[in-house]
């Protein structure tokens, strides 16, 4: 630097200047503790540059960058950047900035002149390191996928490259666990703050300094000296005014001699010290504010995301009913002319049998008849094949007249609801036409009835529901399941659902739960008290509700699941039943249950959730498949099919785990306590299922369970409704008074995970298991989400069908890796 042509454009700082002290300081902030000794800075100083950066950037985001200047090429060398910046490339695809941390790089070669004074000083036998320090305007930033087209769209300033793939799955849509795998910074170190854009104008970046550094580790220079000649050189004042150390030679003969300064009082350096370490331990109210304003956006994205995918729902199922009337009207015009073909192939077909019936009793008289008898038979014989052959047949004008005419008038578009142009170009018609579904995969029920094959009588199963959606009568059925019911449709006032006959061949009534008054719901710091209090602080517990016991269960019990399905399919070999331990008697009957059938409805809207559809997926990863006897095998909630979709859906990546039967409601007493004794050993993850009534679902728990009232467990974890074939992740951004207390203060904690000895739950409030589980609840969306709104009925009743519901049965168990 210092015998190049660019002496004119940089300067070096002086080592005791603010200026250098900022830099230092955002470099080491940048390396993040790794040792950097011998700094030098040199200050660009580029005025038509700055000119060009203050107009470009005016209102705009603009952030701090390094830039390795062994990754540059030759069109970007260092002499070259001081004195007219970067180059960008000529094909538009601009430049990559990166913002946050440092990476090193020790292949990198010192830059510096070996005749120059830096080189043979300070700096000889280490490895250096040379950056460019620059303000970068990154503005409105548009994400990407690192191999994506560089397209910025209009109204952005850079791009933001995604650290993982936004469409991992490639079918066309980012789902929610894609998004949340996106932006989700639970568990994520602080330290590891990277972010890297590129920037496509050149006048956005503006380069400010030259900074080189040796990697290794050097004495800092204030440090503490030990020699005691040097006593008067030790910083043992400092001066609070100009907030700079002072030491004895500046007290005396230096700077605090004289003038001003000498006036200053001073302060020990212990003291001064002390102090700024019990300040700095303090909340800055703007740092809170600030913070919570952007939790502020955080939630209104959140609501925003949910009213996004309401309306996708909703317009992909107007879609979905348009195709159907149009397939409607195709089927009818080909089933007309397939019947008028028919009808024509009939009396042809006619024709040819009576001419060769005709034939055939000739053949027969002439070995019967007597010549007299034969020659009056074949006269008639002549005369009627005559008739016939003259006759004019009307069907074959038919044939000229019916023609493969078919075709599409028309197409659709998708517009904003208000005029404005859209955002992306997904609405504009596709080169070559429509591109035309037909497998029977699709994304909601109804495609899957549309494009099922008829001939095949195909089936779909929804959770452990077994639907027939298409047979040679099935015209009802699929005009029945298009009339899809809004997500905004349920409301209080739902009638109770009907007895399901049998379950697994026996009689069974769903359980009823609280009235309305008794079932009502509180805010999250009142739900916090009520679990605190059923841990017996600050208040009675919560009793159970009292009720003439059930009958016992028979002493021969099929597993699996929803009536209609055949108990033969699955006989669980290792669970006796103890007839002493029989089932709560039913609570009052609460008006806001929803039947299955109904929240089924609502499900659908989210079928990027699909239990099913990740578990397949994730089969087809694995190589080697286990073997379903094994996967919770003995299980009377679930059958081998939902248990293989639970199975695969637990996070693990090569090695298979087992499963085994810690507790459950056949084998032990109906109670949290027999639960915590069953659990409070097992150093594994756990899969939590319930059954209640027509629902089954549960939940993954990583961490063991400790009954403490702590919280705690990892993002991996996720509530499941077999029912509505549903896998419901955690995404954590609700809080309460008690989250990140409850569980100590060694490290994050999460609210994955909550028990205490009176209870245990997912979430804040997401589901709970209480007691004797006469008293359960439910309510999603404050841990766990899928997309309903915030205290609606569908959260509420979206595992169990009503927010309080009474448990029927209960199965824990651990999962070995």
């Amino acid at each position: 630097m210092a015998a190049s042509s660019s002496d004119d454009f940089a300067v070096l700082l002086d080592k005791n200047s603010d200026v250098y002290k900022e830099v230092c300081y955002d470099l080491k902030l940048g390396l993040q503790g790794h040792p950097a000794s011998d700094i030098h800075i040199w200050q660009i100083d580029n005025p038509q540059a700055n000119v060009s950066f203050d107009r470009r950037t005016a209102n705009m985001l603009t952030l701090q960058c390094w830039t390795d200047c062994g990754a540059l090429d030759s069109s970007n060398q260092m002499d070259d950047i001081c004195r007219r910046g970067f180059v960008f490339p000529a094909n538009g695809s601009g430049m990559h900035f990166n913002h946050g941390n440092i990476k090193l790089d020790d292949s990198v070669e010192s830059f510096m002149d070996e005749q120059t004074p830096e080189a043979t000083s300070g700096g000889a036998g280490k490895q250096q390191h040379f950056y460019i320090f620059s303000e970068v305007g990154v503005g409105r930033p548009y994400i990407i996928d690192s191999g994506a087209e560089r397209r910025k769209p209009v109204g952005y300033d850079s791009l933001y490259l995604s650290k993982k793939v936004m469409d991992d799955d490639g079918d066309g849509v980012i789902s929610a666990e894609e998004y949340e795998a996106i932006v989700g910074t639970e568990g994520k170190d602080p330290a590891s703050y990277e972010h890297e854009y590129v920037i496509t104008d050149p006048t956005q970046v503006l380069p400010k300094y030259v900074v080189r550094f040796a990697a290794d580790l050097e004495p800092d220079e204030d440090e503490e000296m030990s020699d005691p000649l040097k006593v008067y050189d030790r910083y043992d004042f400092f001066d609070p005014v100009l907030y700079r150390p002072v030491s004895l030679r500046d007290k005396m003969i230096g700077s605090h001699s004289m003038g001003e300064a000498a006036n200053h009082k001073l302060v020990s350096m212990g003291d001064a010290y002390n102090a700024a370490i019990l300040e700095s331990k303090k909340d800055d109210p703007i740092v809170q504010q600030k913070k919570k304003g952007i939790m502020d956006e955080l939630n209104k994205i959140d609501d925003k995301m949910r009213a996004i995918n309401l309306n996708f729902a909703t317009v992909e199922e107007k879609l979905y009913n348009i195709l159907k009337e149009s397939l409607a009207t195709l089927k009818d015009e080909v089933n007309c002319k397939t019947k008028i073909l028919l009808s024509t192939e009939l009396e042809f077909r006619r024709k040819l049998e009576q001419l060769d019936n005709a034939d055939q009793w000739l053949e027969r008289q002439r070995t019967e008849l007597s010549q007299t008898g034969f020659l009056e038979a074949w006269r008639q014989h002549t005369n009627m094949t005559s008739k016939m052959c003259s006759e004019v047949s009307a069907e074959t004008s038919v044939l000229g007249s019916l023609e493969a005419n078919l075709a599409i008038e028309g197409g659709v578009k998708i517009v904003t609801d208000n005029g404005e142009p859209l955002m992306s170009t997904s609405g504009m018609p596709r080169v070559g036409g429509f591109d035309v579904v037909t497998n029977n995969a699709g994304t909601t029920e109804l495609r899957q009835q549309l494009f099922a094959d008829a001939n095949a009588g195909a089936t779909m199963t929804t959770g452990t529901v077994k639907k027939d959606l298409v047979s040679n009568l099935s015209a009802d059925k699929v005009a029945a399941a298009v009339q899809a019911t809004s997500v905004s449709s349920i409301s209080g006032s739902h009638s109770a659902s009907n007895p399901i006959p049998t379950i697994s061949g026996m009689p069974y009534n769903p359980p009823n739960f609280l009235a309305s008054g008794e079932g009502k719901m509180m805010d999250n710091d009142a739900w916090t008290q009520s679990l605190q209090k059923s841990m017996g602080v600050g208040g009675e517990g919560l009793g159970g509700l009292t009720g003439s016991p059930a009958p016992p269960p028979p002493a021969k019990l099929m597993g699996g699941g929803i009536s209609g399905q055949s108990p033969a399919l699955y006989t669980p070999q290792t669970q006796v039943p103890n007839p002493y331990l029989v089932p709560p008697s039913p609570v009052n009957m609460s008006k806001s249950y929803v039947p299955a059938r109904q929240m089924a409805q609502v499900a659908s809207h989210f079928s990027q959730f699909s239990l099913s559809a990740l578990a397949e997926r994730k089969m087809r990863q694995l190589s080697v498949a286990p073997n379903d006897q094994m996967i919770f095998r003995g299980s009377a909630i679930v059958g081998p099919t939902d248990a293989r979709n639970l199975y695969y859906s637990i996070p693990f990546i090569s090695n298979l785990p087992t499963t085994s039967l810690c507790y459950s409601t056949r084998m032990h007493e109906r109670s949290i306590k027999a639960l915590q004794r069953s659990v409070l050993n097992v150093m594994a993850p756990t899969m939590v299922i319930i059954r209640s009534g027509e629902y089954i679902f549960g939940g993954y728990a990583t961490d063991p369970w400790k009954f403490d009232g702590s919280r705690g467990g990892n993002p991996k974890g996720f509530l499941f409704s077999v029912t509505l074939d549903c896998k419901i992740p955690y995404h954590g951004r609700q809080k309460d008074s008690q989250s990140g207390v409850l569980g100590g203060m060694a490290g994050r904690r999460h609210d994955c995970m909550w028990s205490g000895p009176d209870f245990m739950g997912f979430g804040i409030k997401d589901l709970c298991l209480r007691g004797d589980f006469r008293m359960c609840s439910s309510e999603i969306e404050h841990s766990y989400s899928v997309g309903c709104e915030m205290k609606s009925q569908e959260a509420k009743c979206f595992l169990a069908g009503s927010p309080i519901f009474v448990a029927d049965e209960i199965e824990v168990w651990s999962v070995q890796n």
